[in-house]
């Protein structure tokens, strides 16, 4: 889904699974709330990335695509 609507950095994608286990896509957040506290960093903790790490993650990002 991320490449197919052409995102770049990083980004939220909203997923929701039925109990019959059809998967729809609600909805693209290409400027999620970074707080520690909020639904991105949650998912990412989930993940197994840690809040100083997935901020750490996105600087780079951003780092790498400003010399690009």
């Amino acid at each position: 889904m991320y490449r197919l609507l052409t995102i770049d950095g990083y980004a939220r994608i909203d997923l929701r699974l039925t109990p019959e286990n059809k998967l729809y896509f609600i909805e693209a957040n290409p400027n999620p709330i970074l707080a520690d506290d909020e639904d991105f960093a949650l998912a990412a903790a989930k993940a197994g990335l840690p809040y100083p790490d997935l901020i750490e993650r996105i600087v780079r990002l951003g780092i790498r695509t400003i010399r690009d």
